[in-house]
């Protein structure tokens, strides 16, 4: 390769890193250490089929976008699976047939609704006139409306890394990354989409869990 190419791929994967969103929090199991994925399965976790389309074909597009192989799980493992088929023994028959070697998940933990005060604006209003010897002066006075509160909710949703390299089973321990963040009062679920996978995917890079 030549070398200014190299370099360029070099300086604009440091900026991606660098200029990227975080999450709020975000743990590393001890020890781990493999982190090179042929294959990813993100799944959101959802009750609302939009919302799990949404979050897990942005987070495809955004680890893809950093050289990072990343599928959509909705194909593997189908919105309202059949409870007979939604076994640890069967779960791990998909993640074999389908070649996964890790997987990705997003699910909302916590919801809560509140209140976020906003300050009254402060401005100048005329308020006549007033002579000082010849001259002539408009008075201004100050008014200051009183502030209020604004009803917000608030969704804290969590993402966690399996390693699934190596032969499964049922008890095995394969969580090696979690991290989570709040969406405050997201203006449309496209908007908190983007946000949260924007995030989940600047800190892995940050946390270099995953090695694109």
């Amino acid at each position: 390769m030549n070398k200014k190419v190299g370099l360029l791929i070099l300086l604009i994967s440091c900026f991606l890193v660098s200029c990227s969103p975080l999450l709020s929090t975000s743990y590393t199991k001890e020890g781990y250490s493999d982190k090179n994925y042929k294959k990813i399965a993100v799944i959101g976790i959802s009750n609302d089929l939009n919302a799990r389309l949404a979050f897990e074909n942005k987070a495809v597009e955004l680890l893809k976008a950093n050289g990072i192989n990343a599928v959509s799980g909705i194909s593997m493992f189908p919105q309202n699976m059949p409870k007979e088929a939604q076994t640890p023994e069967n779960f791990i028959q998909i993640i074999k047939d389908n070649n996964l070697d890790g997987v990705i998940t997003m699910s909302l933990i916590d919801e809560k609704d509140s209140h976020r005060y906003t300050p009254g604006r402060t401005y100048s209003v005329p308020a006549g006139y007033y002579k000082v010897g010849k001259y002539i002066y408009r008075r201004y006075i100050t008014v200051r409306e009183p502030g209020y509160y604004v009803p917000t909710q608030s969704y804290v949703i969590e993402a966690v890394l399996y390693n699934l390299k190596g032969e499964l089973t049922v008890d095995k321990d394969t969580w090696v990354w979690t991290g989570e963040s709040s969406l405050i009062d997201p203006y449309s679920l496209q908007s908190a989409a983007n946000k949260f996978c924007s995030q989940m995917v600047g800190q892995i890079l940050k946390d270099e869990v995953v090695v694109p």
